[in-house]
């Protein structure tokens, strides 16, 4: 079973904003790239989990729950399973329902999460958050890094 961490804006906004993130190439200038990722994620809400990804199954497993963060005042725990976000299940969701539960996803807003804690689930009430500068600098500065290894292959 192969898992891959990653950091979610619960919003799992990245995947939205970077195309490299949903598999593709981007083909964007750096500059370009940088003030589109910027402002794309100043807008979007933050939850304050990370999570394994099972590339199987599809199940979102929370690894951290982030100190002072949304997720932690709701009340995750590390283990619980990430089944739904406003009602749409993750591992069932076509890519056009998530990319609609997505785009709504602004600071303040309040979701509905299904978590998974053992044989049971329940529904959790978050009040999403600003994305965390140091986040959103470490996601931008990540695919900044991706643009530096492609200009460097492409020589």
């Amino acid at each position: 079973m192969k898992n891959k961490s990653l950091w979610l804006v619960l919003a799992l906004a990245l995947a939205l904003v970077t195309p490299t993130a949903a598999g593709e190439k981007c083909t964007a200038d750096t500059q370009t790239c940088l003030n589109k990722m910027a402002q794309s994620l100043a807008n979007k809400g933050w939850i304050g989990v990370e999570l394994d990804s099972d590339d199987e199954t599809g199940a979102l497993t929370i690894k951290v729950v982030v100190d002072d963060s949304p997720a932690q005042a709701a009340g995750f725990k590390p283990g619980d399973q990430l089944v739904a976000i406003n009602g749409v299940v993750i591992a069932d969701a076509d890519e056009k329902a998530m990319k609609a539960t997505w785009s709504e996803m602004k600071p303040g807003k309040v979701v509905t999460c299904t978590i998974g804690r053992g044989n049971k689930q329940k529904e959790v009430d978050v009040t999403l958050a600003k994305l965390p500068e140091d986040v959103m600098a470490k996601w931008i500065g990540s695919h900044m890094l991706e643009h530096a290894s492609m200009a460097t292959a492409q020589k």
